[in-house]
């Protein structure tokens, strides 16, 4: 990574989704590693800012694995906090609603807004290519695009 990008974060219990985007809406990079290969990435990676996916109550019984998720936002924050790196915590209904333009946060419908967005063309070459096969990869995609369309950043195709 270097200056002028973001990177997006969707972090899991074991594993944490990452997406890195230029200023400019290009997607570099998007993977999935587990917890402490990310930490250690993120201690060494150059950043202009952190975009987050964090976690939102529903009022629903919750296990482990929400909590672990807890930790590890935890984590990713306090590596940014030690590190001076901007960062902004984004709850999933609040991006794919405003990406998407409606109400469901259905990982079907942000899959294909980003498609919409984006652009899926087998003859000029897939820029979402390394989105595929994971869910979390698209959202953490998802939630620096947001973060970029807040910052007032504009989407040229």
């Amino acid at each position: 990574m270097t200056a002028g990008t973001i990177i997006g974060i969707d972090p899991g219990p074991e594993e944490t989704a990452f997406a890195i985007v230029m200023m400019g809406y290009e997607l570099v990079m998007a993977d999935r590693v587990g917890n402490d290969a990310f930490i250690r990435a993120l201690k060494a990676a150059p950043l202009s800012h952190a975009a987050i996916e964090s976690i939102q109550s529903y009022g629903m019984p919750v296990g482990r694995s929400v909590f672990d998720t807890c930790y590890m936002v935890g984590r990713v924050i306090q590596v940014c906090k030690d590190r001076e790196v901007p960062f902004t915590l984004y709850p999933r209904p609040e991006y794919v609603r405003n990406l998407c333009g409606g109400s469901t946060t259905k990982d079907s419908v942000l899959r294909q807004a980003l498609r919409l967005r984006f652009g899926e063309d087998a003859k000029k070459g897939d820029p979402l290519y390394c989105l595929r096969g994971g869910s979390d990869k698209r959202s953490a995609f998802a939630v620096a695009v947001y973060h970029l369309d807040k910052a007032g950043f504009v989407y040229e195709a």
